[in-house]
């Protein structure tokens, strides 16, 4: 899966305020108006931001579909041609390692740049994958382990009410999933029947046939690319486990994280006296409310530690 470059994102900005009418304990009554004031800096920051990230939500998908890996040759060969050296080299490092991965992969997903890239890229191949290779005790595995989760979660710090509604749809996504895969599975028993009793029929095609498997994973794409929904609530939820699964483990992660902070702005000196605990290392409860709960915030190589050792999968880095 290849990671665009990811934007930030921003909040609507609230609407100018207008003071109305004031009273003193006289008949006389005064009404102050204000005017409007023109936008502060952080205003106008705000709107281009959000201008940004609905430009970013109507040009690209939150996963793409699935896309030849030469798709990444030609992007870096078209851009190749820029008169900047600095550019020029970058390309063409771009462009030798989308010549390797094209060695090894025939297929990518593009998967939309707004901070969440990593865990929706994961989110996104898990399902697939299990989907794909109808791994029915490895849904049952991961369902299992996510239902049982909500003590564990909430025994690091959070709040199941605030939790309940991302940990059901995440329990409900492998539902579907499992779903899907019997509805392959029988339509390939199906297909075999059918193919049984018309293997003497010269007009028999392949285009006569159902693709239960190609339905399925039409079905599983259009859930997960529905804006506002599982995948966002799911994406929140595996935060969660991030966290979670760090808190619980901290003599597993906290030397990484003293030695390499995601965030510049983490480990400067201003934000030294609320992120140190007093043996002088990062503390994973301030850490996680910086740089793995929030939304859009960017995954560390510690954080994708984390989650895959808490759901016991196995994630390469390409």
């Amino acid at each position: 899966t290849t990671i665009p470059t990811p934007l930030g994102s921003a909040a609507l900005d609230d609407p100018p305020s207008t003071d109305l009418i004031t009273t003193t304990a006289t008949t006389t009554v005064t009404v102050t108006v204000t005017a409007m004031s023109s936008p502060t800096e952080h205003q106008l920051t705000e709107r281009q931001l959000q201008a940004i990230e609905d430009e970013i939500k109507s040009t690209q998908p939150l996963t793409s579909i699935r896309l030849p890996v030469d798709a990444l040759i030609h992007q870096y060969q078209s851009s190749s041609s820029s008169d900047d050296d600095d550019d020029l080299d970058d390309d063409n490092g771009f462009l030798q390692s989308a010549k390797l991965l094209a060695e090894k992969y025939t297929h990518l997903r593009r998967v939309r740049g707004d901070g969440n890239c990593y865990y929706r890229a994961f989110l996104y191949a898990l399902a697939e994958r299990l989907l794909r290779r109808m791994e029915g005790e490895e849904i049952s595995r991961l369902k299992d382990k996510v239902s049982n989760s909500m003590e564990w979660i909430c025994g690091n710090g959070y709040e199941a009410t605030t939790i309940d509604m991302f940990h059901e749809e995440m329990v409900d996504l492998f539902d579907f999933v499992a779903a899907l895969a019997y509805d392959v599975d029988s339509g390939n028993h199906h297909n075999h029947n059918h193919n049984n009793n018309n293997n003497n029929n010269s007009n028999n095609n392949d285009n006569n046939y159902d693709h239960p498997l190609e339905d399925a994973l039409s079905k599983l794409h259009e859930r997960l690319n529905e804006e506002n929904a599982t995948s966002d609530y799911c994406t929140w939820f595996l935060r969660i486990l991030t966290a979670s699964q760090l808190k619980s483990h901290p003599d597993r992660y906290l030397p990484f994280l003293s030695a390499d902070s995601t965030d510049s702005s983490f480990t400067s000196a201003a934000a030294a006296t609320d992120r140190l605990g007093n043996d002088g290392t990062v503390d994973l409860s301030v850490f996680c409310a910086r740089e793995v709960e929030p939304m859009g915030k960017e995954c560390g190589m510690v954080q994708v530690a984390a989650l895959a050792e808490c759901l016991g999968a196995r994630v390469v880095i390409e």
